[in-house]
């Protein structure tokens, strides 16, 4: 096999390999920081769930003059379920745990929740309590 030829196969075969690693890590690291996230909304640990929100999300939930905290705790979200499903998307993921699904986001500090507490409504977007 000529030189030039060789090393496209060898490239093509370390980024199927890549691929393939890289999502079995993102999986990982999408499913502990679900996890993290249905821990905290079990024990009702507002702080921690605002801790593992986008900063986007974790605006949207502090309204009308109340903090991330006061916002989360206001809300009746779905009883968490262990971790099923999930469908990663480069810098996304969506989690579904129980009845609840999670919309996660990639960002510099790692994976953080972009939405929760979500619904699915057929051909239309989900309907999530918090939304970043």
């Amino acid at each position: 096999m000529p030189a030039v030829r060789m090393r496209w196969v060898t490239g093509i075969a370390v980024l199927l390999a890549c691929a393939a690693g890289c999502t079995a890590a993102g999986e990982s690291d999408v499913s502990r920081t679900a996890s993290e996230w249905l821990a905290a909304a079990g024990t009702k640990d507002a702080a921690r769930m605002c801790a593992l929100l986008t900063p986007a999300a974790a605006e949207s939930v502090a309204t009308s003059g109340k903090t991330c905290e006061q916002g989360i705790g206001d809300l009746d979200l779905p009883a968490p379920g262990p971790v099923g499903t999930i469908e990663l998307w480069s810098d996304q993921a969506q989690v579904r745990a129980g009845t609840d699904t999670l919309f996660l986001v990639r960002l510099n500090a790692g994976w953080r929740v972009n939405a929760a507490g979500c619904t699915p409504r057929g051909d239309r977007p989900y309907d999530c309590d918090v939304a970043g």
